[in-house]
């Protein structure tokens, strides 16, 4: 009798510690009482690897400082690294193993389509996906529960700033466009033509130029032929430079170009593409979310810093790599918010009443119940193959056009 009832005690206190087990990290993925795992991808690989490696150095160098500085609540930030090559097959399947190797949360996506492809996967499987870098505005409008972007800004946050000064700055009756037709170039012309309509802007060229493009020569000749007042490129790197190429072999030297941020990922690597030639580049313009132009600038030097300390064999990472910090913030913010007994529901509660001046950004990072689009102002600057001068903003996109215009 006496040893049943001291087996029954024993059961019985084994049961309740079970119960006070701390927040019951057993059941919350990724969360130890000394980690807290988070699956981070980019292209590493491939034509638009410049997208996501220094990207990728800026958030994990901002983890290493937090985790030099003793980490959050006792706990350290561990993080595994996949290369998505900017492909959503490639993005599908890191997302899957991230979710099977159990991942606290993503932070990831350089490329729109592969983002915004793993969407449904991410709110079905419940765990919080922060964009890295990309524009991805199918991700965030209209918003979902569990997908969290754009860090360096939407296409729509980009191109309101684009038509803002085109008009403002440069006095456009009329504009050119030249862009891909995916899910990037989709979103940005659907900013353009709601402020051209807004403005009574005509947009009298809009010309297809995929990712992959080789030879620009069509596009470029048949906005050339639209004479439009201002050219906005909506295009990646690559066939930027491919265009901006075109403009001195075809004597486009006194129209005005704009390109969105993804034109210019580096202004060093830029000339270099352009074998030097910064003939072309003397109406040369593009819209820029960072607090100043250059990694060397005052604002940004610690950042680069930064970088540096942590990955000392990129000592010069481009002006892109910034892109990084804003959402590593956000996490850091909300996951210290969120308290000792970190779940995701601590950690959703608390990333909805986020605002995070991170000196990075010309704006706000941002993120409430019913808005996901993060960073929502640019700046332009001019860039003519040696100096870069701010010229206008920053720009706040649903300041300078209502946002219901968009809603469908």
């Amino acid at each position: 009798m006496v040893l049943k009832r001291t087996a029954s005690l024993i059961l019985g206190g084994l049961a309740l510690v079970a119960g006070l087990a701390p927040a019951a990290w057993a059941q919350v993925p990724g969360v130890t009482d000394t980690e807290i795992k988070i699956g981070m991808f980019s292209p590493l690989s491939g034509p638009l690897a410049a997208y996501g490696t220094d990207p990728l150095n800026a958030a994990k160098s901002y983890f290493e400082m937090i985790n030099d500085e003793g980490g959050i609540n006792g706990r350290k930030i561990v993080y595994q690294v996949e290369d998505d090559k900017c492909t959503p097959a490639e993005a599908n399947t890191i997302v899957r193993k991230y979710i099977n190797d159990g991942v606290f949360l993503l932070l990831g996506g350089s490329c729109s389509g592969s983002t915004v492809s793993i969407q449904e996967l991410v709110n079905q499987e419940k765990i919080p996906h922060f964009m890295l870098n990309a524009s991805g505005d199918a991700g965030v409008y209209p918003p979902t529960e569990y997908q969290f972007g754009s860090a360096p800004g939407t296409q729509r946050a980009t191109l309101a700033a684009v038509m803002q000064y085109a008009i403002d700055g440069l006095g456009a009756k009329t504009v050119g466009v030249l862009g891909p037709d995916d899910a990037m170039g989709t979103s940005a012309l659907e900013m353009i033509y709601a402020m051209a309509k807004k403005h009574d802007i005509q947009v009298v060229a809009n010309e297809i130029i995929p990712n992959n493009a080789t030879d620009v020569t069509v596009p470029v000749l048949n906005v050339q032929s639209a004479n439009p007042d201002v050219i906005i490129l909506t295009t990646y790197a690559p066939p930027t430079t491919l265009v901006m190429k075109k403009v001195v072999e075809f004597g486009l030297l006194d129209t005005p170009i704009i390109s969105a941020i993804q034109g210019v990922s580096n202004t060093v690597d830029f000339v270099k593409s352009l074998d030097g030639d910064t003939s072309g580049l003397g109406n040369f313009y593009y819209a820029h979310p960072l607090v100043a132009e250059s990694m060397d600038d005052p604002e940004l030097k610690p950042w680069k810093d930064l970088m540096v300390k942590y990955f000392p064999e990129r000592p010069e990472p481009g002006i892109i790599g910034a892109y990084g910090f804003p959402h590593a913030m956000a996490i850091v913010d909300a996951i210290k918010r969120a308290g000792p007994d970190l779940t995701r529901e601590s950690f959703m509660a608390a990333i909805n009443e986020t605002q995070v001046e991170t000196k990075v950004m010309a704006a706000p990072t941002v993120f409430t119940p019913d808005r996901r689009d993060s960073n929502r102002g640019q700046i332009i600057v001019k860039f003519d193959g040696t100096t870069v001068e701010r010229v206008g903003g920053p720009y706040i996109w649903d300041e300078l056009i209502d946002p219901s215009t968009f809603d469908k």
